[in-house]
């Protein structure tokens, strides 16, 4: 005797055709049910709310900032992919088994390819891929190496496609939320952010050729868990080349730790194919051609501990050590330096230095001061005006004249050298920086501003 094995089934499938009793030939019997199809998982799609058809090759047509959404009819569990890797992230993903949601923001300004992948929960052997091809992003959607008045160092992600940004400080802290363009100001852009307490939020950027200039609340100086609105420059365009750091440069800067502030300006010169940093440490502003030998500082500088940092240290005092960046602004170097001073009392520092040049320029910048303003910055021959909103916002509106600051710097301005509140000025056509004077209420102000 055989033996067949056949599932049970079939077997009941063939007792009861067995039992379906006479007809003639024509095989009357037939089965008593119909067979049901086996389980399959299926997805419908949505973009922006909106029922979505993929094209002729199975694949759906989205753009950055969509919000899709794949319902399956089984509960799953998911995962997703992107061709090239990396180059799709997610805002605001809402994943549960029964729905994948997420705003889409392509990270290129190339276009690319997402892959959602379903797997039931219950029989992990059905499965469905659902592929988008994502257009290309924003071409401004780029990180910034920044550079903050608090004296930290940190990287800002713009997205235009998603309104959105991230800015990481050096510990990898992040922080992300929207931004909005400004109504009120072409080409301003307004961060939110739950560190805004302010009644006007002054948290603003702008954009220039590789570069970005805004206000943010970041921690104050030295002070953990309390945050202001502060200037800072950010930049794509950081030299990397050791001789391109060559140059001569006013320097702007201030130092900071808790319940102090202070003002620094001085002429620094990048000189030997940018192994040789000099500071000319007069008590009056004085250029470096015009510094006495004595009282020129010679720093050695060499790589620093990442492409774009240079390490300073004082050839006379090994204690003293720095670091620097040079950045491009729009096809011009600035020199940029903050982080924490090696000397006592430890201060946070931050610097910006502009080339030096024998030309005083006519020019209007947008931009913010470590007060927490932001407005718009003039400079004419004689005169420099401001219009700044105060974080209460109320608007101040200056007017100070101009004269010369330093008889062998041209390129540097007095603001209200009668006043009680004086200032510095420096600008290179492309940005405007802003420094109080070493005497109350203005040591330690700092404004900066882009052009246009």
């Amino acid at each position: 005797m055989k033996w067949f094995y056949f599932s049970a089934a079939a077997a009941l499938v063939g007792v009861l055709g067995g039992c379906g009793g006479g007809g003639g030939g024509g095989g009357g019997g037939g089965l008593p049910f119909p067979i049901l199809p086996a389980a399959t998982l299926g997805v419908t799609v949505q973009v922006n709310g909106s029922s979505a058809t993929a094209n002729g090759d199975g694949k759906y047509s989205i753009k950055p900032g969509d919000v899709i959404t794949v319902t399956p009819n089984l509960g799953s569990d998911w995962t997703s992919s992107s061709d090239p890797a990396g180059s799709v992230s997610l805002r605001n993903a809402d994943i549960s088994s029964t729905k994948w949601s997420a705003q889409i923001a392509n990270n290129t300004n190339a276009a690319s390819m997402f892959t959602v992948s379903a797997k039931a929960t219950a029989n992990a052997a059905l499965t469905k891929d659902t592929v988008f091809n994502v257009a290309a992003g924003d071409a401004r959607n780029l990180s910034y190496k920044v550079y903050a008045t608090n004296g930290s160092q940190q990287t800002l992600a713009l997205n235009f496609d998603t309104m959105s940004y991230v800015m990481t400080d050096e510990t990898g802290l992040a922080v992300s939320d929207s931004f909005s363009a400004d109504a009120a100001q072409t080409g301003t852009y307004v961060f939110k952010s739950s560190r805004n307490t302010a009644a006007t939020n002054n948290s603003r950027f702008r954009l220039i050729t590789d570069a970005v200039v805004g206000s943010f609340p970041f921690q104050v100086a030295q002070v953990p868990g309390s945050y202001a609105v502060q200037p800072f420059i950010g930049s794509r365009a950081i030299v990397t080349t050791q001789s391109a750091l060559d140059g001569i440069y006013i320097r702007f800067g201030i130092n900071m730790r808790p319940g102090v502030i202070d003002s620094q300006i001085r002429q620094v010169q990048v000189t030997g194919g940018g192994t040789s940093l000099l500071m000319c440490n007069e008590v009056g502003i004085t250029s470096i051609a015009a510094c006495p030998p004595a009282s020129i500082a010679t720093y050695a500088i060499s790589a620093g501990s990442s492409a774009g940092s240079w390490s300073t240290v004082n050839v006379a005092n090994a204690s003293d050590k720095g670091a620097l960046a040079v950045i491009m602004v729009d096809g011009k170097k600035v020199y940029v330096a903050a982080g924490i001073n090696s000397v006592a009392p430890n201060d946070s520092i931050f610097r910006i230095g502009l080339v030096d040049s024998s030309t005083w320029l006519n020019t209007t910048a947008r931009g913010g001061d470590n007060n927490g303003t932001w407005g718009t910055l003039g400079f004419d021959a004689t005169t420099y005006t401001a219009a700044l909103t105060k974080p209460d916002g109320t608007v101040s509106n200056v007017s100070y004249g101009l004269s010369a600051a330093s008889a062998s710097i041209p390129a540097m301005k007095l603001i209200n050298s009668g006043g009680t509140d004086r200032y510095f000025a420096m600008q290179d056509g492309t940005l405007s920086v802003v420094v109080g004077a070493r005497t109350n209420p203005v040591t330690g102000y700092l404004q900066i501003g882009l052009v246009p």
